[in-house]
């Protein structure tokens, strides 16, 4: 008979422990096992009239508020989530964000969604009426797609916030004021992140502007994208699910549409085309050959000995 290694009862206790402040905390939420762990961490909070601010850490796992608690517990409470260390993976409805350090995240409590926290993690969390913000419905909806940045400006400042109050433990009077205060700054958080970058740009612009301008890196991607312009992978590709290309069938078009200018580039007559076709992340000769052959109904090397200006097109 094998032998079965018992928990130790400490663990148990923490762990049953922690089951219970979370629930306690936050309306029926239920941390769950991630990998091999088991759940279990510290959380500390001060209440700020209406607003709530906490300190959060603890092993890898699932924190999950379910469609039965949400129910059970009804809440008109937005969550602002400030992740510190570790990784956190938000899902709710068609959404799925990534928090990784210095972000942060916004998510509806009167909602049922789970947070995977990877590593060791710790983050700073804000509990705000939603009726309290001052965001109209299309900027709120717009700050839940999107990671917001928590490095600098007035998102340092939240962070930074939310840390000193739950630190301070203050109390009365002066906790409804800073709670006031701290509503103020999260919405200017959330309005800074979702106003358009230019008047008259709308987001798909904004998306393809970015993609143009990274064409020669690797690691340009829908993920990439999304973290550059604080938005969800999910409400990228919405922006590109009209029946057109996909962004990465655009990406690769315009790829391959500057490799065949270059290869017209009489300056660059000393680089094969191999070399110019890794400079715009073609890497697999085969694989490139026959994607410029489907794109331009042409060989490369062909367009490399071309004199016809047409070659020379764009598009």
């Amino acid at each position: 008979m094998s032998a079965v290694s018992a928990t130790p009862a400490s663990l148990l206790e923490s762990v049953q422990q922690w089951h219970c402040e979370m629930s306690e905390t936050f309306g029926g939420l239920c941390p769950e096992n991630s990998v091999d762990t088991v759940p279990v961490g510290t959380v500390s909070g001060v209440s700020l009239g209406d607003v709530g601010a906490f300190d959060i850490s603890g092993s890898p796992q699932i924190l999950r508020r379910s469609t039965r608690a949400a129910k059970r517990h009804g809440s008109d409470l937005l969550k602002i989530c400030a992740v510190r260390t570790g990784s956190a993976i938000l899902r709710q409805s068609d959404r799925e964000l990534t928090a990784r350090p210095g972000t942060m995240i916004l998510y509806d409590v009167e909602r049922s969604y789970a947070l995977r926290f990877d590593g060791h993690w710790s983050c700073t969390v804000m509990t705000v009426p939603r009726t309290a913000m001052s965001l109209t419905e299309r900027e709120l909806n717009c700050a839940l797609e999107r990671i917001h940045d928590g490095r600098r400006g007035s998102g340092a400042l939240l962070q930074n916030f939310i840390s000193g109050a739950v630190a301070s433990q203050v109390d009365g009077s002066a906790a409804g004021l800073l709670g006031d205060a701290g509503v103020n700054l999260a919405s200017a958080v959330l309005v800074q992140d979702t106003a358009p970058a230019a008047p008259g740009r709308s987001a798909r612009e904004e998306i393809l502007r970015y993609a143009l301008r990274n064409l020669d890196s690797p690691d340009l991607s829908v993920t990439s994208i999304a973290g550059a312009l604080h938005m969800s992978p999910r409400t990228v590709q919405r922006h590109f699910g009209d029946g057109g290309l996909t962004l990465n069938a655009l990406i690769r078009r315009e790829r391959l549409i500057r490799v065949r200018r270059d290869l017209t580039d009489a300056s660059l007559r000393d680089h094969s085309i191999s070399v110019l076709a890794a400079r715009w992340c073609f890497h697999d000769a085969p694989a490139f050959s026959r994607a410029f052959k489907t794109e331009f109904g042409t060989a490369p090397s062909e367009v490399r000995g071309s004199t016809d200006p047409n070659v020379r097109e764009l598009h």
